[in-house]
C-alpha cells in the first residue's frame, strides 16, 4: 500500500509537470515573434495537451484524496499515452 502511495504522488507530481509543460510551450514559440505571426493551428496541439493534463491531474487528485492510489496511477498512465498521441498525430517534433 505504501509503495502504491509513493508512485501515485510521482505520477501525479509528473502529470502537474506535463500540465506546466503544455501551458508555457505556446509562450516559448511567442517569443521573438508577433502575436499576428503565429498561425493558431500552431498552438491547437498545446492547447489540447494542457486540456487532457488539466482534466488528468483534477480526476486524479479526487481519486488521490478517496484513496484509490491505484485509480491515480492509471489515469496518470492513460494522461501521458493521450499526450504522446496527441504529439503523433500533429506531427510534432
Amino acid at each position: 500500500m505504501k509503495h502504491e502511495l509513493k508512485i501515485a504522488k510521482i505520477s501525479t507530481i509528473i502529470v502537474f509537470l506535463a500540465l506546466i509543460r503544455t501551458i508555457i510551450e505556446p509562450l516559448r514559440l511567442f517569443y521573438g515573434r508577433s502575436i499576428s505571426e503565429i498561425p493558431s493551428p500552431e498552438l491547437i496541439p498545446y492547447i489540447i495537451g494542457a486540456l487532457f493534463a488539466a482534466v488528468g491531474l483534477f480526476i486524479s487528485t479526487i481519486f488521490y484524496y478517496y484513496g484509490k492510489t491505484k485509480f491515480v496511477i492509471a489515469v496518470c498512465v492513460l494522461v501521458i499515452i493521450a499526450l504522446v498521441v496527441v504529439k503523433y498525430w500533429f506531427n510534432l517534433k
